[in-house]
This record gives C-alpha cells, structure tokens and sequence, in this order.
C-alpha cells in the first residue's frame, strides 16, 4: 500500500510538473508570437484597421472594452490584448467556489509555475494608433515588470534622454523596492533595429527556473543601452535647468507654442517679491497645438492662479512693447477656463533666429502629422 501510494504521488508531481512546464511554455510561444506581430505594427504610422486585423487574429476585438467599460465600437478608445498563464486563470475563476485550489499555488510555484501577465494595449483615436504598449509582468504584478511604449505619445512629457535621441528613450522607474520597473518608448521613426532592441523582452523569464530579478535579466538590450547613456544624464538635466535646451529641441516636443505681444507688464512691488507679477498680452500666432484663445485679444498673465489666461512659475523677463515666443501646456482651470500654463524657461526672446529653430523643431515634430486633438 505504501510503495502505490508512493507511485501514485510520484506521478501526480510528475504529471503536475509536466503540465505546468507545458502551459509556460505554450504562453512564452504565444508572447514570442504577439510581440512579433506588435512589432511590425509599430515600425510604421498604424491604422485602426491594421488594429483591428492584430486584434481579430488574437480573438481581442469582440471582448474589447474602452476605459468606461463600454464596447468598443466608435472612433476613439483603448483595446486590450492578455496572456496568461492558464494555471493561475483557472485558479483565479474557481478559488472563490474551491478555497482549497489556493493550495496548489505553493507547489505549482516549485516546478516552474510563474504568476504572468502578457498584456498589449492600443490607443486608437481617429482612425490612428496613437500609441501602443506591450507589458511583461512575470513573478507576481509588483515583482518583475517592464514595458514598451509605441507612439505620439512619448512627446507629452519633455524627457532629457530625447535631447541625444528624440525617437526614443528608457528609463529605470525608482523607488521601486525589491522589484523591476522598466520602461521603454519610442516613435516608428526610431527604425525596424532600434524598436527590435528597445522591445527585447526576454521571454525565458516565462519558462526558466531561476526568477529574472535585475532590468539586464527582462530587458537585456534595452538596459544596455540605458547604461550607455547614463553618465551624461547630468549634463542634459544641467542644461534643462539652466534653460540651455536648444530651441529646435522645444520646437519638437513642446505642445503648445505662441508668439505674444507685452502690452504692459507690472514688476513686483519689493525685490525679491514673486506674489505680484503681471502683464497683460496679445497672442498674434499659434505655433503648435490647438488655439484655445483668440487672436489679438488681451489676456492676462501672472504667477497668482486667480483667474489668468496665461500662467507663469517665477518672474521671467518680460518689456512692454516687445514680442516672446512662449511655450507650455494647455490645461484647465479651477474655473473652467482655458490656461496656458508657461514652462519655467518659457519665455522666450523673439528674433528671426530663434523663430527659425523654433520652426525647425516644429517642422520636426511627429506632433504635427497626427490629426489635431
């Protein structure tokens, strides 16, 4: 009795351990498969319909929700693509039924089982890929993770690494304590070779019996590259704090750009004095991004928050009479009202010369290729 019982235990772990070798190894066939067919995606300017072929032949379209949990059947939403490994699904949908499933976890975990989660995400808004994702989670959602961003927008935030590169950056998240938070994003215009080294997931993670535990084991080509261009982050960091940013570059990434007339200009009551500054403008031009004021009408500028058209941190140099081209972000008020919220060095002299680079960046700018928002 104790030699078949022992027998019979034997082969539950050894079908158990096959099983599970199987299933992990069917997922990473799977990821290989999925990233291949993202990849190609994303070396071009996509299109809802080539979307839609990936997503068809992933079975994706039908179960495809937008961020308010409603179908996705009009122009503008997100769409979901998910892997993951079939052990810790099946437990997931039945554990609430059979807590006893929950037993399993720990000796699935010994013969290789990992917790994935390969998940692809499209962004599609008017008829354009307007930015696509692919995450690798493996060894539990916080434990190991890394990702690739495909798309317009890795110009929404201005990032010191697109000053060398501007199609594409990778960056280490910190503060993240005993896991691996990683990220890589990029235009299709970084070229087929660079998105195939800035998408290099290392996919053994899935099946090997070692847990990746370092940036090196997930994204192998994409940290190496990071480490390369670490040591002169300083330097570009130093040049962005200084308001040395070369013009072309602000042209390229910054979303709304304005020239502007000073009508007049209030300096602060006592030196030093950063809680009264103002100055009443005239927007003449739209550069890039949407106009949200009109033309040559009189807007108000200061550093108070209460209630201007035109927002500023500090108190840059401004002369009545004279003309700055101003860059920033567009958001909205407390109130409701349209504001155009100045970056720290967004004030910028006019002149033909730096119009000219301003230009150039502008002309530069994938921004500009994509419909306007």
């Amino acid at each position: 009795m104790l030699r078949i019982t022992g027998v019979v235990v034997l082969a539950l772990v050894a079908g158990l351990a096959i099983f599970v070798q199987i299933q992990q190894r069917i997922l990473r066939w799977r990821a290989e498969r999925l990233l291949a067919d993202v990849r190609e995606l994303q070396s071009h300017e996509s299109t809802r319909a080539e979307a839609r072929k990936l997503l068809t032949r992933w079975g994706a379209w039908d179960d495809a929700w937008d961020s308010d949990n409603n179908s996705c059947a009009r122009e503008s939403c997100e769409y979901y693509i998910r892997l993951v490994d079939s052990f810790t699904t099946f437990i997931q949908r039945y554990v609430d039924h059979y807590p006893r499933l929950r037993l399993l976890i720990w000796p699935t975990e010994l013969l290789g089982e990992k917790d994935t989660l390969i998940e692809v995400v499209f962004r599609i808004d008017k008829g354009i890929v307007e930015e696509s994702r692919f995450r690798m989670y493996v060894g539990g959602r916080d434990e190991g993770m890394a990702r690739a961003v495909n798309g317009f927008v890795v110009w929404d935030n201005f990032r010191v690494e697109r000053l060398q590169h501007p199609e594409y950056y990778a960056e280490k998240y910190p503060g993240c304590t005993g896991c691996i938070r990683f990220e890589t994003a990029f235009t299709p215009f970084a070229g087929r070779d660079k998105i195939r080294e800035l998408t290099d997931f290392n996919f053994s993670c899935i099946t090997r019996w070692s847990p990746c535990t370092t940036e090196a084991d997930v994204m192998p080509s994409a940290w190496k590259l990071y480490q390369a261009e670490l040591p002169g982050d300083e330097a570009r960091w130093k040049a962005v704090r200084e308001c040395k940013v070369p013009l072309e570059s602000i042209g390229r990434e910054k979303w709304s750009i304005v020239l502007a007339d000073v009508i007049s200009r209030q300096g602060p009551k006592t030196p030093g004095d950063r809680t009264d500054t103002s100055a009443r403008l005239r927007i003449m031009q739209g550069l890039k991004g949407k106009m949200y004021w009109p033309l040559n009408k009189t807007l108000t500028a200061s550093n108070t928050g209460r209630g201007e058209e035109i927002f500023w941190n500090g108190t840059p140099v401004m002369l009545a009479g004279k003309r700055y081209i101003l860059y920033g972000m567009h958001v909205i008020s407390g109130e409701g009202m349209d504001v155009l919220d100045l970056d720290e060095c967004g004030v910028v002299p006019y002149n033909e010369q730096n119009l000219s680079a301003i230009q150039r960046g502008i002309d530069a700018s994938l921004a500009r290729r994509i419909p306007e928002r």
